[in-house]
């Protein structure tokens, strides 16, 4: 059946609805107050299923057979309190609040979206509640709905002035373990192998390992080691970010920890630790979808939908290897993680018009 299209000011009133509950990752009460009410808003549109997982429920909403799948999270990284520091404010042209960009206002849009479309289209419609945390619940679902898919489109917040997101760096979370040799700092120094000066090394030459020209970065964001200063340490150990552009560096990275030099060979060097999320990379697939993309948004703005790599992730990651994905179609604004996160209300309305199109036309195929 077709439920009534949702008015512009109906979907804000459900951006305000969602925003003011308060639903950090790992709250799964909280999350399932989020999916409750999108169930409302969903209910008669197809099959709707809730399942329970330690992280809050899923919500999946399917009909019909293939056509795309519209993915989003229920999950935000601001505590619960946030809200009376930051709280809801609708100044018109902007609405604020902690969620509204990402991604309470892409879930609003994901609802119009679907509301809007002929009840004979395809579709299939999840929630995770887990994404800003890596998605480790989510991920075999996510994987398993995308093989399915004809396209898949993710609401995640678009880019200053409504560009898409058609690149995404791979994340990887590392952990440099040394194990040196201690000694008394004045009485025996050159029986000592010092970790923290092992480390040091280690620091320098991964920077070497960065290639800005194909987008790898690598950074040292906690290092630690040594008990006291008048001795030679003997362990530290260091956490690492790294983000890679395309497999053929993840593989590269995966490949040299695996084989780390030792500037100390009295020191044992260990890296450890794994990329989380593979690098979103465009194909032909995906770029002829962008390039549908781009025709309706032509077509509805006059302005042209630009596409833009970036260093962040989201659960595009994990299916833009296993069918053509669209992300960073959900709502335009700014401070997604800060505090001053808003979305530019302008965009509302032409991103549900947008995204109603693709799906349809993904339920041709």
């Amino acid at each position: 059946m077709a439920l009534p299209p949702i008015s512009d000011d109906a979907i804000k009133k459900l951006v305000e609805r969602l925003v003011k509950i308060e639903s950090p990752s790992g709250d799964g009460e909280a999350i399932a107050r989020v999916v409750e009410v999108l169930a409302e808003e969903l209910d008669g549109l197809g099959i709707l299923t809730i399942t329970e997982t330690t992280e809050g429920p899923w919500l999946e909403l399917s009909r019909g057979q293939g056509g795309a799948l519209l993915l989003g999270h229920a999950d935000t990284v601001w505590p619960k309190g946030t809200l009376k520091e930051m709280p809801w404010r609708d100044e018109g042209d902007w609405v604020y609040g902690p969620g509204t960009l990402d991604m309470k206002g892409g879930l609003a849009i994901g609802v119009a979206a679907l509301r809007s479309l002929s009840p004979t289209v395809p579709f299939r419609f999840l929630v995770t509640p887990d994404e800003e945390i890596g998605s480790a619940k989510s991920r075999d679902i996510i994987e398993d709905r995308a093989r399915q898919a004809r396209m898949v489109i993710v609401l995640e917040a678009g880019m200053p002035g409504g560009g898409m997101k058609i690149s995404r760096a791979g994340v990887g979370d590392f952990t440099l373990a040394i194990r040196g040799i201690e000694s008394h700092a004045g009485l025996e120094p050159d029986k000592g192998a010092s970790a923290i000066r092992e480390m040091s090394h280690q620091v320098l030459w991964l920077a070497g390992l960065e290639n800005k020209v194909m987008g790898t970065t690598l950074n040292v964001g906690v290092a630690r080691g040594g008990t006291r200063s008048n001795v030679v340490p003997g362990r530290a150990e260091a956490f690492l970010d790294v983000r890679v552009t395309s497999r053929s560096e993840m593989d590269r990275i995966i490949a040299t920890f695996k084989a780390p030099p030792r500037f100390d060979v009295r020191c044992r060097v260990e890296y450890t630790g794994d990329f989380n999320r593979p690098p979103m990379e465009p194909n032909s697939e995906s770029q002829s979808w962008a390039q549908r993309a781009r025709n309706i948004w032509e077509s509805l703005t006059g302005e042209e939908l630009v596409g833009a790599r970036v260093g962040g992730a989201s659960d595009g990651n994990y299916t833009a290897g296993l069918s053509p994905t669209l992300d960073g179609l959900g709502p335009v604004g700014q401070g997604a993680h800060a505090r001053h996160e808003g979305v530019e209300w302008r965009f509302m309305e032409p991103r549900v018009r947008l995204i109603g199109e693709l799906i349809a036309q993904a339920g041709r195929y």
